[in-house]
């Protein structure tokens, strides 16, 4: 199974004029921050993530949503991409699931060179 590395995700425009108290998941399962409920990020903000992830080749999908404290939890977007067999560093812009939100997000991530070991750019 390929490896994947997120190295941050980016704020553009939050969703909320106040910052957005952002966490990701995977497959149901939340993934970062690690340790805290959320990391609060405003237009312009890049949050550093660095998670190691082994990953399915194909389609993949990394869930970003916005903590609410009396409310549930939004679901602001998904960042699709794509996993193959080349390493290199890639970017992906979130895909707007919530009405009317004003949310947009960049997801920074790289494919693992499975026979080196590492990073393409290490």
């Amino acid at each position: 199974m390929p490896k994947i590395r997120i190295n941050s995700v980016q704020c553009i425009t939050p969703d909320e004029a106040d910052k957005d108290e952002v966490y990701l998941k995977k497959d149901g399962h939340k993934i970062w921050p690690p340790g805290e409920l959320y990391r609060r990020l405003d237009t312009g903000d890049m949050e550093k993530v660095s998670l190691d992830l082994e990953i399915e080749k194909g389609w993949n999908e990394i869930e970003i949503w916005d903590f609410d404290f009396i409310s549930p939890n939004d679901k602001l977007g998904v960042f699709k991409f794509r996993v193959d067999e080349s390493p290199g560093k890639h970017s992906t812009t979130m895909t707007l699931l919530e009405k009317n939100s004003t949310a947009n997000y960049v997801l920074y991530w790289e494919i693992l060179d499975e026979e080196e070991g590492e990073f393409a750019d290490d």
